[in-house]
C-alpha cells in the first residue's frame, strides 16, 4: 500500500497540528497528575492529524467509483457542527462540565444518531456517572460546576 499526502486536509491539519503542538508544550509545565489528559489528549490528537495527512481516513480507491469529493459534508454540515460545539460551551458555563456532556451526548445518540430512547439515557447517564468518579475520587479534581451552580453554593 502506498501512502499518498492529503493535500486536501491542509487547511485544517496545519491549525489542529499546532493546536496539539501548543497544547503538548503546555501540559508538559503541569504536575504529573494534571498532565496526564492534555499530554495523552495532544497525543492522540497529533496521530489523527497524521492519519489524515496520510489520507488514511478515506476509502479506497476502488471502492464505490473513488469519488472521495462527492462524499465531504458540505458548509451546513460543518457549521451546524460548530453550533452544536457552541452550544455545549454554554452549557457548561451555565450548569458546569459534567451535565453538559451528558446533555450533548444524549442530544447526540438520540436526536442525531438516531439511537433508542433507552440507549442514549443509558450511555449519557453512565458517562456522566464515570466522569463524575474519575474527576472526583481517582483524579480528586473539581471540575467546573457552572455559573448558575457555583453562584448558587
Amino acid at each position: 500500500m502506498k501512502i499518498k499526502i492529503d493535500r486536501d486536509n491542509m487547511l485544517l491539519i496545519i491549525p489542529l497540528t499546532g493546536f496539539a503542538l501548543g497544547t503538548l508544550y503546555v501540559g508538559s509545565s503541569y504536575g504529573p497528575v494534571s498532565a496526564f489528559i492534555p499530554f495523552w489528549a495532544s497525543i492522540f490528537m497529533l496521530l489523527t492529524c497524521l492519519f489524515v495527512l496520510a489520507g488514511l481516513d478515506k476509502q479506497a480507491d476502488n471502492d464505490e467509483g473513488g469519488d472521495t469529493k462527492a462524499k465531504r459534508p458540505g458548509i451546513q454540515s460543518v457549521l451546524s457542527a460548530a453550533v452544536w460545539i457552541t452550544a455545549f460551551v454554554a452549557i457548561a458555563y451555565c450548569i458546569g462540565l459534567i451535565p453538559a456532556a451528558v446533555a450533548y451526548t444524549f442530544c447526540s445518540m438520540y436526536l442525531f444518531g438516531g439511537k433508542k430512547l433507552s440507549m442514549a439515557l443509558g450511555v449519557s447517564v453512565a458517562l456522566g456517572l464515570i466522569l463524575f468518579g474519575l474527576f472526583e475520587y481517582v483524579l480528586e479534581k473539581e471540575l467546573y460546576k457552572g455559573v448558575f451552580i457555583e453562584g448558587f453554593a
